[in-house]
């Protein structure tokens, strides 16, 4: 929930040949996995990983290298959780031991509100907390959990500057949308939209897979264009 990633991304987008925003196209469908995408361009996950991590060699002992690599194939062989870490920047924000500090509130009431279609700052406002105040705390939250992710070397500090960079630049968009799997222009928290119901291992042959990327392909276009960047496309070639 802290965004922690272990490796810089700009050094896996260039493991991969990704440019641009491809990184984020690819991960809009969270039945991708990196790791697929490295054995479609002839990349072993067991070099990806170590190519990922090798920059901590120097930093870190055998036992918290082990723990990185580690945390590096469980992101690159999860879809679902590659997405969250790198792009669903909010996810899990108000938790138990921050909401009530932020907005006035238990987790659990915040999370009643919310689902009662009411944005967190129509949160804070209505237990007393005003935009500044929430917009200095929450930002205050987000530069303790970048620099605890770097001093306590669980995040690569490149890629954590880059997550806090993202949140801090989509906050007044965030405070001011409904949650994610309500907000029609929200581009996270959208996995039933565009897969419905499904078996675990659904996709798994090559028509399920063009069912379902035409499903998120369908889910995308009708993303309204709101103060969310929009999400570019990703051209799925089937090889």
């Amino acid at each position: 929930m802290r965004h922690w990633l272990p490796f810089d991304r700009v050094r896996l987008e260039s493991a991969l040949g990704l440019r641009g925003r491809q990184l984020e196209a690819y991960l809009f469908n969270d039945h991708h996995t990196l790791a697929a995408l490295a054995r479609r361009r002839g990349v072993r996950l067991n070099w990806l990983a170590d190519h990922l991590v090798s920059p901590w060699t120097p930093i870190v002992d055998a036992e918290r290298l082990a723990l990185l690599r580690h945390r590096t194939v469980r992101v690159l062989t999860q879809g679902h959780l590659a997405q969250h870490l790198f792009f669903h920047v909010f996810h899990s924000l108000g938790s138990r031991h921050v909401a009530h500090t932020l907005f006035g509130v238990s987790s659990a009431r915040l999370d009643q509100l919310r689902r009662r279609g009411q944005t967190p700052l129509e949160v804070a406002a209505r237990h007393g907390v005003g935009e500044r105040e929430l917009t200095a705390g929450v930002i205050e939250l987000l530069r303790a959990q970048h620099e605890t992710g770097i001093q306590t070397h669980q995040a690569w500090p490149s890629e954590a500057d880059r997550i806090l960079g993202r949140q801090t630049r989509t906050l007044p968009c965030w405070l001011r949308s409904l949650r994610p799997a309500m907000d029609p222009g929200g581009p996270y928290g959208k996995a039933t939209w565009q897969h419905g119901r499904h078996p675990r291992d659904w996709p798994s042959t090559r028509r399920e897979h063009r069912i379902d990327e035409r499903r998120v392909e369908r889910v995308r276009r009708k993303i309204r264009r709101t103060c969310w960047p929009t999400l570019p496309a990703w051209r799925w070639t089937g090889d």
